[in-house]
């Protein structure tokens, strides 16, 4: 093992050493502003090699306590301690994960110019982001793998804020590390704003020597779960200009400047970048030195009136400082001050501008299309990095887009999917659809199709989540909707539901629509939940809550009742007629 340290410090000082006198050569023939540039580029590659040869000494040291911990652990452990070494063994193997994909590149360092990062995927355990996480990471391998050795794409770490800072299952799958999430009363008193893990998350990964060592390049690549890579990215940063998507709801304007200034007195508008912080391509000085105001600024931003009193005291026991609160009352307040889903991204851009970070803007670092984007250039994924789908894409399926804010008659959209998978093999878009709308499906499939663990989904695919409320000649046709019009029911034993008139739905949880279950064939013969999901000619649906439920009545009872299955989950609930309606005459 010595012998190994000695060599490996022997092969830096050489590498340095040869570094430098390249370096040497060039300043000797250039103009002032290309040794300038030199300069820049030769210490930002002398650098990042030095980090590549620290993290694998520290590698072999982390190795060498393992096997010597190994040794000296007795066979009789308690189930207790079983279970704390089946999570620090998937640690492990995520780990070891992450330093095999980087090596493999960073034995390649006699690829000129080359300045690796590692991709840092920023997310949650929910099964809504696992399943978009999969997606991404299947991607990132196929666009790495085409950049080849000498591809700037390194290492990769899904960073997951998760309860308790538990393993959610995937770290076998995906190189991962977990952090425990921003405990329930703050995230209540931000109006449930979830996305405030992620600048937590980095907070925490950035003060962990051990979780850092996980992090093989000195750049990161900060993506999201519902990002897909379409071609392999080069490292667009630099050590002191990072790179990021200009966004066009993110100029800032000087009617924000009041607000601004509450978290940089000195600042304004003006010298805000219209980003976020992703994508975002950085190096990590510079994101350390971002994170502590990314954090502090999105929690006042998003803080409501009594926020100040749940955080103060949480936030001065981690930070030792306090948060400036803008006292709202209501997300309402929220959404007038700065848009309020993305307040978040309002938080970063403050922050590094009140450290005078300037980022490089990087416009076709994404693209977001949906249906009404017009046409697109079948040759798009060459034009652009990243695909995030964000919006919907919803067609008819006649080819034509659905409408604004509207469910298509074909319909792509990640938020169908909350609590379930997609399922394999999507139905491709109508003729006439752009060619967003068939990469993009392609691309999911492709991804599921090659995970061989992706798991049988109980929702529906790309056709029937448009679901209306049933019209005049719809009802005239259909005696179960004329049977059910105006009837009131319990719903698992609460009263309060009725079908009223119209398609509307009334609940004791708000109010939502009911209809037909268009377009469905066949299903009355089979009594499974998942067929009256996908299959269901005699069901009504209802739905409200955000959530998709498919309703099949048995009039046969005394008295009548119906049977609820959720798409995606196929929770069940049972309900009892109360009156009204058809059943009553």
């Amino acid at each position: 093992m010595q012998r190994l340290l000695g060599t490996l410090m022997f092969v830096s000082v050489l590498l340095l050493a040869g570094m430098i006198l390249l370096a040497h050569g060039t300043l000797a023939n250039g103009s002032h502003d290309a040794q300038q540039d030199a300069v820049a580029h030769h210490l930002t590659r002398i650098q990042s090699a030095q980090t590549r040869i620290e993290k694998k000494l520290h590698d072999v040291e982390d190795q060498l306590a393992v096997a010597t911990s190994a040794a000296a652990t007795s066979a009789a452990a308690t189930s207790a301690a079983a279970t704390s070494a089946a999570a620090t063994s998937a640690a492990a193997a995520s780990a070891a994960a992450t330093t095999a994909a980087a090596a493999s590149k960073s034995d390649a360092d006699d690829c000129p110019g080359r300045v690796p990062f590692h991709g840092l995927l920023t997310c949650q355990g929910s099964v809504y982001q696992q399943w978009q996480a999969r997606i991404m990471y299947f991607h990132w391998k196929k666009q790495a793998a085409a950049a080849g050795p000498c591809g700037d794409m390194g290492g990769f770490t899904r960073l997951v804020a998760s309860e308790g800072g538990k393993p959610d299952g995937l770290e076998g799958e995906i190189p991962s590390v977990f952090v425990p999430q921003l405990p329930a009363s703050v995230i209540e008193s931000h109006f449930h704003f979830g996305v405030l893990n992620r600048p937590e998350s980095v907070r925490q990964l950035l003060a962990s020597p051990a979780l850092l060592r996980q992090i093989t390049s000195d750049f990161v690549l900060v993506l999201e779960t519902d990002h897909v890579l379409m071609q392999p990215i080069p490292n667009l940063a630099t050590r002191t200009t990072p790179a990021a998507f200009t966004f066009g709801y993110m100029h800032a304007h000087a009617s924000q400047d009041w607000v601004i200034q509450r978290y940089w007195p000195e600042g304004s508008s003006a010298s805000l970048d219209p980003v976020g912080p992703s994508p975002l391509l950085i190096h990590l000085d510079q994101l350390r030195a971002i994170a502590p105001r990314w954090l502090n600024f999105s929690l006042g931003l998003r803080s409501n009136a009594d926020a100040e009193r749940v955080m103060q005291g949480w936030v001065q026991e981690m930070w030792g400082y306090s948060i400036v609160s803008l006292g709202l009352r209501s997300n309402a307040d929220a959404e007038r001050v700065m848009q309020g889903w993305v307040q978040e991204m309002w938080g970063y851009s403050i922050a590094a501008a009140s450290l005078g970070v300037k980022h490089r803007l990087v416009r076709n670092f994404q693209v977001e299309y949906g249906a009404s984007a017009g046409r697109i250039p079948p040759e798009f994924p060459t034009l652009s990095y990243i695909f995030h789908y964000t919006y919907g894409i919803e067609y008819t399926l006649q080819g034509r887009p659905q409408g604004v804010m509207q469910i298509g008659e074909w319909s792509l959209d990640k938020r169908h999917y909350g609590a379930d998978h997609p399922p394999r093999g999507l139905q491709l878009p109508p003729d006439g659809a752009n060619a967003a709308a068939f990469w993009l499906t392609r691309a999911w499939n492709e991804a599921s199709a090659g995970i061989p663990a992706w798991p049988d989904s109980h929702s529906m695919g790309t056709v029937g989540w448009r679901r209306n409320k049933p019209t005049a000649d719809e009802l005239a046709a259909s005696p179960l909707a004329r049977r059910v019009e105006g009837s009131r029911w319990s719903w698992s034993g609460v009263a309060g539901f009725e079908f009223a008139r119209g398609g509307e739905l009334v609940t004791p949880w708000g109010k939502g629509v009911w209809g037909l279950v268009s377009k469905a064939a066949g299903g009355a013969e089979d009594p499974s939940k998942d067929a009256q999901v996908k299959a269901c000619a005699d069901c009504l649906f209802a739905d409200f809550a955000n959530a998709n439920h498919n309703v099949r009545f048995s009039w046969d009872a005394d008295p009548p009742t119906f049977r609820s299955v959720r798409v995606g989950d196929l929770q069940e609930v049972a309900g009892k007629w109360l009156g009204g309606g058809g059943p009553a005459a």
